[in-house]
């Protein structure tokens, strides 16, 4: 099912191999645009919409859960309602001004993610009906780039609907039949949309949709990209959606998306880099299966969020998302921080279900609870390190756990996971007796291996301590790890 599509696309092509440096300016640029995009936002909406229409789009999605929720309703019941007109002049603002919520969240993004398929658990009726009235508001408005592009989202969105998210094996001769066909619609109205003379950044998320679903070849995916990404430099979802088609399970090498996240991260560079981190990682991590075997950065995963809250204000979204990361990360301080924060605003969007977002509260607010209470190991080690003694013995101590921590960084790809510390009991000729972990973490699993805990060896032994059993603590850079950045 394979083919190189990228040639046939009748959009003006743009260049692939697009400058760097103007990648990160513009995307840099777009932080402080996103940032007051929101604040000057009018609180009327100029599109002739009822009152009742305008509120249910201007909730704050920084104090309110469910207020992007309300706002994707809101456009699902204009379409209902065959207001074309006030699709297409919200549509057209939110383009042309970027328009945002709270977090930096596109509301064009939005629009479309309401209008590509039916609102809850569509019956066939539901898609029936709404494939009619998005080929209604195509013929009635034939020159809004709008319309067509939710045609096509929503043809790629009916034939997923036929296929089934099964493994291929289970899919049925006519679930195939119907999802190539309606991927081929999709493509060739993205085709006729691409002669119109406005243009649009979702029309290149449709084609992402449409190459997946008709399995590009991966040189063609890449151009795909390439080109979205040097037409709209700040549209994110491009980076999300090319690294979700690059998984193992779409044929993706292992490490290949966590490589791109990386290095497009690090093209754009600085606190707009790790926002963009931020921001591919949340999909892969919490729309994707919560796929905990992806080796991303933990910490960079914090400093991006840090980074939204600095230039786009805080949301609750984000706050759930972050939550929810931090579970797929066993990191449950970070989690029981976040999940404070969002009381009982929970996103369904994110968690699913209330009883999986409980869990989550009650396993977070327990386990952080228990790694927060001493024991006497560690009272032991705190008393120990008080005297004058003790200081200069851990001092020397420490040195030796330091050491080793550039070499195992490197070795576990930077890749961090909560807060992780040692407790050791450590006898009078300087031989560990007794080894105590918290936390779970790949650098400092190397540590102790290196250390060759528990086995005693020369390797492992100590100077002589200034007292028979004394008791030592070595924490993994509390201060820099991924539950820091929530202080």
């Amino acid at each position: 099912m394979r083919q190189n599509a990228v040639g046939s696309l009748s959009r003006t092509q743009l260049a692939a191999n697009y400058s760097i440096h103007v990648i990160a300016l513009f995307f840099f640029l777009s932080i402080a645009v996103c940032r007051f995009a929101h604040a000057l936002q009018p609180t009327a909406v100029p599109c002739g919409l009822t009152p009742a229409e305008a509120a249910g789009l201007n909730g704050d999605a920084g104090t309110d859960a469910d207020a992007r929720s309300t706002y994707k309703k809101t456009i699902s019941g204009l379409l209902r309602r065959r207001k074309f007109v006030q699709l297409d002049c919200l549509a057209d603002s939110a383009r042309s001004h970027k328009e945002t919520f709270p977090g930096g969240m596109w509301k064009l993004r939005t629009i479309y993610s309401a209008l590509e398929k039916p609102p809850l658990h569509a019956t066939q009726q539901d898609w029936i009906l709404h494939m009619s009235l998005v080929k209604e508001w195509t013929a009635a408005r034939p020159r809004s780039i709008t319309a067509r592009v939710a045609l096509a989202e929503s043809y790629v969105s009916y034939g997923w609907d036929a296929r089934g998210d099964g493994e291929s094996e289970t899919v049925s001769s006519s679930g195939w039949r119907l999802f190539k066909e309606r991927a081929a619609q999709a493509r060739l109205v993205l085709k006729q949309a691409s002669t119109l003379s406005v243009k649009c950044p979702e029309w290149y998320v449709a084609m992402q949709y449409v190459a997946l679903a008709q399995d590009w070849e991966p040189n063609a995916r890449q151009a795909l990209f390439e080109q979205a990404v040097a037409f709209a430099p700040d549209y994110y979802y491009y980076y999300r959606l090319y690294a979700n088609s690059i998984l193992p399970k779409w044929g993706g090498e292992t490490g290949q998306a966590e490589a791109f996240v990386q290095n497009s991260a690090d093209r754009v560079g600085g606190e707009a880099g790790d926002i963009l981190y931020f921001q591919i990682a949340s999909t892969l991590l919490c729309y994707c299966g919560g796929d905990q075997t992806l080796k991303l950065s933990w910490p960079r995963i914090q400093r991006g969020f840090a980074a939204i809250e600095k230039h786009n204000g805080t949301s609750l979204e984000n706050w759930n998302l972050l939550a929810r990361m931090a579970a797929s990360f066993n990191d449950p301080v970070a989690a029981n921080k976040m999940l404070a924060r969002i009381g009982d605003q929970w996103s369904e969007e994110v968690w699913q279900t209330s009883a999986y977002f409980e869990s989550i509260k009650a396993w977070a607010s327990q386990v952080a609870h228990a790694m927060h209470a001493k024991t006497p190991e560690e009272q032991s080690a705190e008393d120990d390190a008080r005297t004058p003694e003790g200081q200069r013995y851990n001092v020397a101590v420490n040195e030796k756990f330091a050491a080793l921590i550039p070499a195992c960084t490197q070795e576990s790809g930077g890749y961090l996971n909560g807060e992780f510390e040692i407790l050791l009991k450590i006898g009078k000729d300087g031989t560990p007796q007794t080894v105590i972990t918290v936390g779970l973490n790949p650098v400092g699993s190397c540590i102790l291996g290196k250390m060759n805990f528990p086995r005693p060896s020369d390797q492992s032994k100590f100077p002589p301590p200034p007292k028979p059993d004394y008791w030592f603590r070595f924490g993994l850079n509390l201060e820099d790890s991924p539950s820091a950045a929530l202080k």
